[in-house]
């Protein structure tokens, strides 16, 4: 069924493609169809098989199900790059759709200008399903797949964040009004996007990727193509609401506002958008008196007052967001280290859980800090009673250790792919951050994977290797790290079937 979906998406493409033949003269929509019939021959083979089988599925299913899916969604999503030629190799192919479904935005194209218009939707439409889930899509439209299952189970597998949070008993009007919001916001953003100097087809296709914090854009100067202070602030206000946890939205239409102000994540975040740009603003104000800064960054700054507020709020609200959009002046490879740090620990931290943001979350961050915090006077009070507590509530020991397991595998794939980057040819310094990038879904760090950089001219083993990272950002690593156990496999009668 999930196939099925994704055939339903090929086809959809495969129709604009045949629109832009008419209009230009192009002609790759035979890839997408062909794809499609492929795609969709599959997934009617692999349901003619699986539609006898009555049990429900257990949680070890659910993990198996997200991340195969999300694999093989990417196998298939990779054909039409390959057999419209627009990517000559299956590294290349595969890096690039797994960066689309994985809103991670990292790309190998050279010249995205060159593209045709049926593969820049595609690129598009990816990231657009990727951004709330794939799952998550078919529970909302398909609930049957799941029927008599654990729906829960199956959200929580590929939704961010802590928890999952129910706006109704039932798990499939949960995911119904998820992307109910979804799509009110991606078709309000593309029609705002309409009203500037976009054509509707690049305004679609940026609203698909901005909502979905992909980033992925139908030029290679991204949003700086258009020269529009426009754009940059529907970008920067779209933005900003795709990294707030989508119940938020739900609550303002149901007039619960005091659940809003409550929410303490929100807050925070909130609050780190104002503070980070008035930090890069004054970061911009005070470079100048600093020495070491060089004439050619300072000619890189932003010039005159709104130009100089434009250019911080876009960046950070592009970099919290994990969107990684490009506005007029925003390399920030060529402002200087003073501004690369900050801008990595921002892409590393991300937004609000249940957003379609990347990154560790505001709210992991939170727990860890009043976890760290509470140690600290159980030192100082060793007879005190302290607990986590987050938007008022406690948050319990089961969630709390979560988080320091979550923020352990971090490290521990961190050194692990520093290790095994480098030893396949990349800089210490570009493993780094070609990690922390890919990890935290926004794909755009510094040096050989910065703004003006070309992923093209990774080593090979690097690419697949960071194809994993991103699958393992976008699914909070537990989901897929849960297939390589041999208990996920079997049962005390021997190999699930």
């Amino acid at each position: 069924m999930l196939l099925f979906i994704e055939t339903a998406a090929l086809l959809l493409t495969a129709a604009v493609s045949w629109f832009f033949h008419v209009k230009c003269g192009e002609n790759d929509y035979p890839a997408f169809l062909i794809t499609a019939a492929i795609t969709g021959g599959v997934g009617l083979v692999l349901y003619l098989f699986g539609r006898w089988r009555k049990k429900a599925f257990d949680n070890d299913d659910t993990f198996v199900i997200v991340s195969l899916s999300w694999i093989l969604f990417s196998v298939f999503g990779m054909l039409p790059f390959l057999l419209s030629g627009s990517i000559t190799n299956v590294t290349d192919a595969f890096f690039e759709t797994i960066s689309g479904f994985t809103t991670t935005g990292s790309t190998i194209l050279k010249n995205v200008d060159d593209q045709t218009h049926g593969i820049l939707f595609w690129r598009a439409i990816m990231q657009w399903l990727g951004g709330l889930g794939i799952v998550v899509f078919t529970l909302a439209f398909i609930p049957s797949v799941a029927k008599g299952s654990k729906k829960a189970s199956l959200f929580a597998a590929e939704a961010p964040g802590l928890s999952v949070e129910k706006l109704s008993p039932s798990m499939h009007v949960t995911s119904r009004i998820l992307w109910g919001i979804y799509i009110f916001m991606t078709v309000l953003c593309a029609f705002l996007y309409a009203m500037g100097p976009m054509s509707v087809f690049d305004a679609v296709c940026h609203a698909f990727t901005t909502i979905s914090t992909g980033g992925y854009s139908t030029h290679q100067d991204s949003l700086a193509y258009y020269q529009s202070n426009y754009i940059e602030y529907v970008a920067v206000a779209f933005m900003f609401l795709s990294a707030i946890n989508f119940s938020m939205f739900y609550f303002l239409a149901a007039g619960r506002w005091n659940l809003i102000f409550k929410n303490e994540e929100v807050r925070v975040y909130f609050i780190s958008i104002i503070v980070m740009t008035l930090f890069f603003i004054t970061l911009f104000l005070v470079a100048p008196r600093i020495d070491g800064v060089t004439e050619q960054q300072l000619a890189s700054y932003p010039e005159g007052g709104e130009d100089l507020f434009k250019t911080s709020l876009f960046h950070v609200t592009s970099m919290l967001s994990n969107t990684g959009f490009s506005s007029q002046n925003s390399n920030y490879d060529l402002w200087g280290m003073l501004f690369v740090i900050p801008t990595l620990l921002m892409q590393i931290i991300g937004g609000c859980a249940g957003s379609a943001s990347g990154g560790i979350k505001m709210v992991r961050i939170m727990v860890i800090v009043k976890f760290i915090k509470n140690a600290l006077n159980e030192l100082i009070h060793p007879t005190g009673m302290y607990s986590v507590k987050i938007s008022g509530q406690s948050v319990d020991e089961i969630t709390v250790r979560r988080v320091c397991n979550f923020l352990s595998w971090f490290l521990i794939l961190f050194v692990i792919n520093v290790f095994v980057l480098s030893w396949v040819g990349m800089d210490l310094e570009d493993a780094c951050v070609a990690f922390l990038t890919c990890f935290s879904n926004l794909g755009m760090g510094s040096g050989a994977t910065g703004p003006g950089a070309s992923l093209a001219d990774l080593p090979t083993a690097a690419k697949w290797i960071l194809s994993v990272d991103m699958l393992l950002g976008r699914l909070e690593i537990i989901t897929v790290l849960l297939i390589f156990f041999k208990s996920t496999w079997m049962t005390t009668k021997g190999v699930r079937g």
